[in-house]
């Protein structure tokens, strides 16, 4: 498995921000501070990945994208051979 760009949409409604994406079926997060949904929105692509059966290390990313926020999902064995 190579490393995966899921683009994530957060919009806000009213006191919740709610996350989306397009790349990830079934992506749907809800927070109710910005910081707060990046640390599930990190979790929820993990724990969808690891459904799937692919342990994945997550990190945002930037690309100057206004729309979407860039998330990478790097296959965990591929983290491990790097720093080990």
């Amino acid at each position: 498995m190579k490393a995966k760009i899921v683009r994530v949409l957060v919009e806000a409604d009213g006191d919740m921000f709610f996350a989306t994406s397009p790349d990830l079926k079934g992506l749907l997060v809800a927070a109710t501070t910005l910081e707060k949904m990046d640390i599930a929105v990190s979790k929820a692509i993990h724990d969808l990945y690891l459904a799937c059966g692919s342990d994945v290390v997550v990190s945002k990313a930037d690309d100057g994208d206004d729309q979407f926020e860039p998330w990478v999902a790097f296959p965990a064995e591929l983290v491990k051979a790097a720093i080990c």
